[in-house]
């Protein structure tokens, strides 16, 4: 606003000038006007002669107002001046703030599109270990469950970890002492376990079914032939732990039964032993057995014994020779058991 002010009073002189210059063309060359000026209480005069075209002003203690007009003029166009110079100076600056504004506004653009990107990709790895956790927890819960499984499988029970257990097992049973002097060698021997031990637990009981066949050669006047020999016996064990879970034994069992011997003939050793006996084809008799063994865990339900026994039958009567009635042979078994 001061500066639009300033430049309707410089145009307002510049057009009073243009009109007192004409009127100052046609004066006298040497005529001599005496302007009263008043300044207080003093009056001054001044004379202004003209000669040609230049123009001569006298003072004599009074003022020239048109000195002073181009006086203020001049102040006022030095003025403006430096007013343009300021202006044309915030304008630069404000071509260059300006310019540092785009600058700014292209930085933050930049950095707003790569926040955005920066957030897609972050929320998408949020997504994919979302999608990772969750089939850990997947995998985590498989295995969990094949190890309970497997763990179940491991130590399973056919009969409810009751401790009733049955097998299956075969060998052979080597004729001793009476027996073996008789005519009679070893041969194969089967046997069926059934019992009942809990896992921890010392004692147990077990009875074994078993077929022993015996191979029967010709001694002196006896013709021997080839006998089998059905048993049943009721049998004590005691068990000895050799691992932490128990599930490893050392037992030793002893016990007796029935020894039914089928097909031993009429003129056998044993026909001659047995005094009830009339035509070789039957004869039950009474004895005992006593042994030791070893089983050990495998897999589940399943386990592995290997054992050996010591078997007793009493004859009704002494063989060839008086030498006594006790018949005997030692089976020596491996197999497995069920539980």
């Amino acid at each position: 606003m001061r500066l639009q002010r300033l430049t309707s009073c410089a145009m307002g002189l510049s057009v009073a000038l243009m009109l007192v210059a004409p009127a100052e063309a046609q004066a006298q060359d040497t005529s001599q006007v005496r302007i009263p000026i008043r300044k207080g209480n003093s009056t001054a005069t001044t004379t202004r002669s003209t000669t040609g075209s230049v123009t001569r002003r006298e003072s004599g203690g009074e003022v020239d107002v048109t000195a002073m007009t181009i006086t203020r003029i001049d102040s006022l166009e030095g003025v403006i001046r430096t007013y343009e110079s300021r202006l044309a100076s915030l304008e630069a600056a404000n071509a260059s703030a300006a310019t540092r504004t785009a600058a700014l506004e292209a930085r933050i653009n930049a950095l707003a599109d790569s926040l955005a990107a920066a957030r897609s990709e972050l929320a998408s790895t949020k997504t994919e270990l979302a999608a990772t956790n969750a089939r850990l927890t997947e995998v985590g819960n498989r295995l969990q469950n094949l190890n309970n499984r497997y763990n179940r499988f491991l130590n399973r029970s056919l009969f409810g970890n009751s401790g009733f257990y049955v097998g299956f097992g075969g060998g052979t049973g080597h004729t001793s002492g009476t027996l073996r002097e008789m005519g009679y060698e070893s041969d194969p021997q089967l046997t069926v376990p059934i019992g009942w031990h809990k896992l921890g637990s010392m004692l147990g009981v077990r009875t074994e079914w078993s077929m022993q066949r015996l191979e029967g050669v010709q001694v002196g006047s006896f013709f021997n032939t080839d006998p089998t020999i059905f048993s049943g016996t009721a049998l004590v064990t005691l068990a000895f732990p050799i691992n932490a879970a128990k599930s490893n034994n050392i037992y030793v069992m002893g016990g007796g039964g029935f020894y039914q011997f089928r097909n031993f003939g009429g003129r056998s050793s044993l026909a001659d032993k047995f005094s009830t006996s009339l035509d070789g084809d039957s004869e039950t008799k009474w004895g005992f057995n006593a042994g030791a063994g070893v089983e050990v865990h495998v897999l589940g339900a399943s386990s592995l014994f290997f054992q050996t026994s010591m078997t007793n039958v009493s004859a009704d009567k002494g063989t060839i020779g008086n030498e006594g009635r006790n018949l005997r042979w030692m089976p020596i078994t491996i197999g497995f058991l069920l539980r």
